[in-house]
């Protein structure tokens, strides 16, 4: 499957994921995954999901309004200090990792660590905990507080992985 570009992205809406990308990471971090100069592109994916595209890579996904960065353009950021102080991080033992790549919403009892700022309905971005290299990109089922502390239960509701269609498209 080829991403087919729709159109280019006006500068109001590449500022405005720009916004949205600082509210979530801050400024600093929103800054390496996109710049107000930079080339974007929408193409889309299927009839639910867009791909935004900065500078010829695919680096967003966009779904029912929502922004996301892909789990490749996470990657990019993958100097460990940049994802460690990153807000809204969920981290994963070894045993969760498997299951998460294909394709398995995150449970409490493979959770690690969690920023306890995150709340129910946030958007949040997973890390195995031992090389902290980023596995997925989900909605919180709830608080960062309560994924550190609840042995069971659905914790995130996973949208994108490492392994899935989207980033075979972006690393192919």
């Amino acid at each position: 499957m080829e991403l087919k570009v729709k159109h280019p992205l006006s500068k109001k809406e590449v500022k405005e994921i720009i916004r949205e990308m600082s509210e979530i990471f801050g400024e600093e971090v929103a800054q390496k995954l996109i710049k107000k100069k930079d080339r974007v592109e929408l193409a889309e994916f299927d009839k639910t999901t867009e791909i935004i595209i900065v500078n010829g890579k695919p680096t967003f996904i966009r779904r029912k309004d929502l922004i996301f960065p892909l789990v490749i353009a996470l990657y990019e950021l993958s100097n460990e200090e940049d994802l460690r102080t990153l807000k809204r991080r969920v981290v994963v033992d070894a045993g969760a990792v498997p299951f998460i790549l294909k394709g398995a919403d995150v449970m409490a009892a493979g959770i690690t660590d969690a920023d306890e700022g995150i709340k129910e309905g946030d958007f949040v971005f997973v890390v195995e905990e031992d090389y902290g290299r980023p596995l997925a990109i989900g909605i919180a089922l709830m608080s960062g507080k309560d994924m550190k502390e609840k042995p069971k239960g659905k914790a995130v509701k996973v949208i994108h992985h490492a392994k899935d269609r989207i980033w075979e498209l972006t690393v192919g």
